[in-house]
């Protein structure tokens, strides 16, 4: 190791790969070598195997706590000994859930470490656990937020932090992305429309990726497909098809939904899949529409993968997407709204042409993980 090269501890009590996971490997994998040596530190659940080797691949080295579950006492004492084994200079947590990284948070005050935390999803806790979380984020010398409307929620249930939370938007890989997709050519995505969208070339293709949970709003989303399809003539619903591809508690809900609304010929439940940039590549326009998100990162996939995307108004998503130059925005919890942006997408190809190429565009120059990378080296560097 340089001797001019601060050891940062990235840590996670999460037992679950999601969203923070991926920017805490995105960050990893982009920090300077020559100034900072990641490493991560985690729990031993078997759903987080699969993070744990791509971090590794990347040279990242990842300590795994020995601990029974996520709120198991025993990770206070073995995060002490990691900080001082391993001459930690700065811990850095990420807070996948406001209520998490109280342990870590509490070895960094006790081993007198600087810390910095990272709040993917800030809401507001209860009495009990919102005075321990406002004693323990005394000792936090920066908070970051993903957003500007987390950064205000924030600054609402904390204002005694006020000066200390500011915004670093999450990134994606634009190369790796880029490199998934190089060699996908006409005949691939003939394939994936035939095969898994059950369309042909006439039908217009509609991709939703998201976890099958009330919050991401895909109830809303059937019922304004519903909607929609009353609007249009019978020769151009035909040809009209919407994908959705993910997994979680709705989906038995979301399947009677279908039915009952007689919508089996126009939505298609793919299931979890791995394959999203050929998705994405084979769709011809995104849509998002939930009801709470604190980012909402699958918008800048959508963009980076050059669909057009008609998302709505919730959390930071109006910090990635402005309305009808990058894509078309609506409110939450509307399907006549909803409806009515998609008919006015589905009626311009040149109106699809122009909100993805403008996407695109935002993505390459704003939302690249090596920036955001950057920018926490920065945060890191005045803190040091």
């Amino acid at each position: 190791m340089a001797t001019n090269q601060k050891n940062i501890l990235l840590f996670t009590d999460t037992p679950l790969k999601g969203g923070a996971e991926l920017q805490m490997y995105l960050l990893a994998k982009f920090l300077d070598r020559e100034k900072f040596n990641p490493i991560v530190c985690c729990g031993p659940s078997p759903t987080l195997d699969n993070w744990v080797a791509n971090l590794e691949n990347e040279d990242i080295r990842v300590i795994r706590l020995e601990i029974k579950h996520k709120n198991d006492p025993s990770q206070l004492k073995q995060l002490k000994s990691i900080i001082k084994e391993e001459k930690i200079d700065l811990l850095h947590i990420h807070v996948w859930n406001p209520a998490s990284g109280r342990f870590a948070l509490l070895a960094g005050k006790r081993t007198k470490t600087p810390i910095i935390t990272t709040e993917h999803d800030p809401f507001k806790l209860n009495p009990i656990k919102n005075t321990i979380k406002k004693s323990l984020l005394k000792h936090v010398s920066k908070i970051i937020t993903v957003s500007k409307q987390n950064q205000t929620l924030l600054q609402d249930l904390y204002p005694d932090q006020k000066h200390k939370i500011s915004v670093i938007h999450n990134g994606i890989d634009t190369t790796w992305w880029k490199s998934q997709i190089i060699s996908f050519g006409a005949k691939d995505r003939t394939n994936i429309r035939k095969e898994l969208f059950e369309s042909d070339t006439k039908t217009l293709v509609g991709l939703t990726v998201a976890e099958l949970h009330p919050r991401k709003g895909l109830h809303f989303l059937l019922r304004a497909i519903q909607n929609l399809l009353t609007q249009l003539p019978a020769t151009k619903s035909q040809n009209i098809r919407f994908a959705i591809a993910g997994e979680g508690p709705q989906r038995e809900a979301l399947q009677k939904l279908i039915e009952k609304r007689n919508l089996q010929n126009h939505v298609i439940l793919l299931g979890r899949r791995k394959n999203i940039p050929q998705l994405m590549k084979s769709a011809d326009f995104f849509v998002l529409p939930s009801t709470r998100e604190a980012f909402g990162l699958v918008n800048l996939e959508a963009m980076i993968s050059n669909l057009p995307i008609i998302a709505t108004k919730a959390g930071g998503i109006p910090e990635i997407i402005e309305n009808n130059k990058t894509g078309l925005l609506v409110p939450t919890e509307n399907e006549k709204l909803l409806a009515q942006a998609i008919k006015k997408l589905i009626s311009s190809k040149p109106l699809r042409d122009r909100l993805a190429k403008n996407a695109k565009k935002t993505v390459e120059k704003t939302f690249d993980a090596h920036q955001m990378a950057k920018k926490y080296e920065r945060i890191y560097t005045s803190v040091l």
